[in-house]
């Protein structure tokens, strides 16, 4: 990946405060749905980071098909990009530690050691955007 197809990817992450995030299900369609991006607002590599709660319908589809596609759209700009790659529960406490915030609480998590709360990290496997008329698409190794 080059650094200018890397600043535009990190560009439209940093600018959305949403991001959509296709799994598939327990019956086997895909399941689409909104999260949200503010752990990411100032990512400085493709390594991003979400919540959830372990129990969440969300979570046992992770644990049965780790794998995921990222959307990230800007309606003001209407700059897109699909990040295709693998989703795995955070245990390192440092890291959970780390990326814990307050405000989760009023989603009823007590704190970064809570059973319930469950940091994701994604892992990319590739990209595809639209440059003009053209696809730019790669895995990333």
């Amino acid at each position: 990946m080059t650094n200018a197809v890397f600043d535009h990817i990190i560009k439209i992450i940093h600018s959305c405060p949403f991001v959509y995030m296709a799994t598939i299900n327990l019956d086997k369609y895909p399941e689409i749905r909104h999260l949200m991006n503010a752990m990411n607002e100032k990512a400085e590599n493709l390594n991003l980071h979400f919540l959830t709660g372990i129990n969440s319908p969300k979570a046992e589809q992770l644990a049965k098909n780790a794998r995921v596609c990222l959307y990230y759209y800007n309606p003001n700009t209407h700059m897109a990009v699909r990040l295709f790659g693998r989703m795995r529960f955070e245990d390192n406490i440092v890291e959970r530690g780390a990326y814990w915030n307050e405000t989760y609480k009023m989603f009823g998590y007590t704190g970064p050691n809570d059973k319930n709360w469950g940091l994701l990290t994604f892992v990319p496997d590739g990209y595809k955007f639209y440059s003009g008329g053209e696809v730019i698409s790669e895995k990333i190794k």
